[in-house]
């Protein structure tokens, strides 16, 4: 694995962590909320999806 997936991966990781820590002792859920838990739930998808896409790169 590469230095640069390896990031990536690790990134994936603690942000999916984050919002499931989040979600979990979220006590009151309001508009800000639910935005916030919105945004970092794309920002973990965006890393995993980057870590998708360096693991299918072609080899040469």
């Amino acid at each position: 694995m590469n230095k640069n997936r390896k990031a990536f991966l690790r990134n994936a990781v603690i942000l999916t962590a984050a919002l499931a820590v989040v979600i979990l002792f979220m006590e009151e859920w309001g508009t800000a909320q639910i935005l916030i838990t919105a945004l970092v739930a794309m920002l973990a998808a965006g890393q995993w999806l980057l870590f998708a896409l360096l693991g299918t790169k072609p080899r040469k």
